[in-house]
């Protein structure tokens, strides 16, 4: 009776997920509606029919054929389990499968709490499980259990037969799924194997394993060096700080985190960082790593023929989105990653994307984008899940970009720092404040405010932001320029937005 019930839940489900979860129209560069080959009423109206039905016994595959399959073991994959949950579509009827030993957790923990020194309480699963980020409940492999939900860990997907509704695993499982969610995030770049790329000691971080192996280099090292100048780099750097270690920071653009941060206000991080010893290298260009009499790493060599002694090396100069086997779905050739709509619906119909995989439409500012970060991995697992359980083709997702860090936030550090920016660094800036205690940067764009960068802020300012990004109010650049502090400068901005809102 029970394999009866599953069967029909299967095809009712499969039936409803075929028809709303194929891309109905195609373009050549991007699924923003406006650009699309077909009208928005086409969008509401048509219908995608799928007469294929599975006639293979739910026994011969590992998950017993359950109906939605996430691959994948990060953000999104919690939150789209979440999300599940709470639409009571969970129980026996979803799959989890991913390449790592531990249930979804928040990854942004790896190179922020996970490193501090072991006497400065730092972060340990299952403390960090998703969606405690959030301030959600902890899902820890226990919750997936409680809830009826399959997990398949440290077995990567390594092939898809999208006609058949199969997938293949390195251990040689056959998983069927009528609805598929990619959530397979990104991989660390790395440097080739021929200039020390793979010598022991070098280490890149996108999973536990990863920061536990930087980890054991930190407990011996004295000399780390650091290869990057982004989010990574400036993570990484300041708790070396708190191992008391020699560290240098070496990447090849002018100043610190260029995509994001003006020179102006790079300068007071920078500031900071060397007032806590860190040393910069400033476009630096590397040659190769060397090994040392023992085979282990021992230094860093420029192309300028210089040689930075190190025990341990850590390289953050990006990431790339993780297609694996998945490229057959539909790749983005501008931004890289899983084409997909306003809902995540890929090309192949009942296949999404979420998260940083997923190349999507950036509605407000009519673009699109791929976004590495444990915000757009949350919430576009929500809007997937939603979207698809309840067959709505509307609202699509409508993404405001935000970006974080959190540094020098361990016991004892002098100073703990905690920026937020939202919306998009375009246009001219407007700097106010001195960095000690808080600074702010907005960015105006033919007169309107496109963007604003808060350093400790309090909750208050912090929660106007969004509301500033999203509104995008025109502002008087001459009063914020005159403001005297960064709080009489968000006033101006405040009154501009309520401004706005009367017009």
């Amino acid at each position: 009776m029970l394999s009866v019930r599953r069967l029909m839940a299967a095809t009712i489900s499969n039936s409803l997920a075929l028809k709303h979860g194929s891309s109905l129209c195609s373009s050549s560069n991007s699924l923003s509606i406006s650009k699309l080959n077909c009208t928005p009423s086409l969008l509401a109206s048509r219908t995608f029919r799928d007469t294929r039905r599975f006639s293979i016994a739910a026994s011969s595959f590992a998950n017993e054929n359950r109906e939605y399959v996430i691959v994948g073991g990060g953000n999104a994959a919690g939150y789209a389990a979440k999300t599940f949950v709470e639409n009571g579509f969970a129980d026996g009827k979803l799959c989890i499968v991913t390449k790592e030993a531990y249930a979804p957790y928040e990854r942004p923990a790896l190179t922020k709490g996970y490193l501090f020194p072991l006497d400065k309480k730092p972060a340990r699963l299952p403390g960090f499980h998703t969606c405690v980020g959030s301030g959600g409940e902890r899902q820890t492999p226990e919750w997936y259990h409680e809830k009826g939900i399959e997990m398949i860990y440290e077995d990567p997907v390594t092939n898809i037969d999208v006609d058949k509704h199969t997938l293949q695993t390195q251990s040689g499982k056959s998983l069927k799924y009528g609805s598929l969610i990619i959530a397979t995030g990104c991989t660390a770049t790395r440097f080739p194997e021929k200039i020390g790329g793979n010598l022991p000691g070098v280490h890149y971080i996108r999973d536990v394993a990863d920061a536990d192996s930087l980890i054991e280099s930190l407990k011996n090292a004295k000399k780390v060096v650091v290869v990057g100048g982004g989010y990574i780099g400036m993570e990484v750097a300041a708790a070396a700080v708190g191992w008391n270690l020699d560290t240098t920071v070496i990447f090849p653009e002018h100043h610190l985190l260029q995509r994001l941060f003006t020179p102006s206000l790079a300068r007071k991080y920078e500031e900071l960082y060397e007032q806590n010893g860190v040393k910069f290298v400033k476009g630096g260009m590397i040659k190769n790593l060397e090994a040392g009499s023992d085979g282990r790493v021992a230094a860093v060599k420029l192309e300028n023929g210089s040689t930075i002694e190190a025990d341990a090396i850590v390289i953050g100069i990006g990431a790339k989105p993780a297609i694996g086997p998945f490229e057959k779905v539909g790749l983005d050739t501008t931004v890289g990653g899983i084409q997909v709509d306003g809902l995540f619906r890929t090309k192949v119909p009942g296949i999404f994307a979420i998260g940083d995989v997923a190349a999507f439409p950036l509605k407000m500012y009519d673009r699109v984008a791929r976004v590495e970060h444990v915000d757009h991995a949350r919430k576009s697992a929500q809007h997937c899940v939603s979207a698809l359980l309840t067959a709505r083709t509307s609202p699509t997702y409508d993404y405001l970009p935000y970006f974080y860090s959190r540094v020098f936030e361990y016991e004892g550090s002098p100073r703990k720092v905690w920026w937020q920016f939202f919306g998009d660094n375009v246009g001219e800036t407007v700097e106010v404040g001195n960095f000690d205690p808080k600074i702010a940067t907005f960015w105006i764009d033919s007169g309107r405010l496109k963007g604003v960068l808060v350093e400790s802020g309090s909750p208050e300012e912090f929660q106007l932001l969004p509301k500033l990004a999203k509104a995008q109010p025109f502002v008087d650049k001459a009063k914020l320029q005159s403001a005297s502090s960064v709080e009489e400068a968000l006033e101006v901005a405040h009154k501009s937005l309520q401004a706005g809102a009367t017009v």
